[in-house]
């Protein structure tokens, strides 16, 4: 039969495993510990006694659907009336394989990996006409390959 010792936490330790991260809690850790946990439980208490509100989808005002600008092309839209017009784009990419022994990625010891990966991409292109001629501003950004 083993013994098990409890610790003032309250916690069972095995004697035979001692070392500093074995190590019993100081009464000024546990003072703190048990302080630092009376204040989550008390903020999550006045938070739980505050009343909750609903929002009510009747006053929201309703939202205009976006222009189409045929002008500058397919999938521009105007999400402002007299704005610019924006096209959102982009890709995602997912890999998943099987472990192939002769692959060059296999580790040291020979041992197959399987293949998973993946990248994305998003590209925003807007237009506008200004009093000098077309501006236009473009970003894209991607991860992975």
């Amino acid at each position: 039969m083993r013994r098990h010792f409890i610790n003032p936490v309250g916690v069972r330790r095995k004697p035979w495993r001692t070392g500093p991260h074995h190590a019993s809690l100081t009464p000024e850790r546990e003072a703190r510990l048990m302080r630092a946990t009376s204040m989550i439980l008390a903020a999550a208490l006045a938070g739980a006694a505050l009343p909750a509100h609903a929002l009510d989808i009747r006053d929201l005002p309703i939202a205009k659907a976006p222009e189409i600008c045929p002008h500058e092309g397919p999938g521009f839209m105007r999400f402002t009336p007299g704005g610019p017009c924006t096209r959102i784009s982009g890709r995602v990419r997912a890999e998943v394989g099987t472990p192939v022994p002769a692959r060059p990625g296999a580790g040291l010891d020979g041992a197959a990996r399987g293949v998973v990966g993946g990248s994305g991409r998003v590209a925003i292109d807007t237009r506008t006409q200004t009093e000098y001629g077309p501006a236009r501003a473009y970003i894209r950004l991607g991860t992975g390959r």
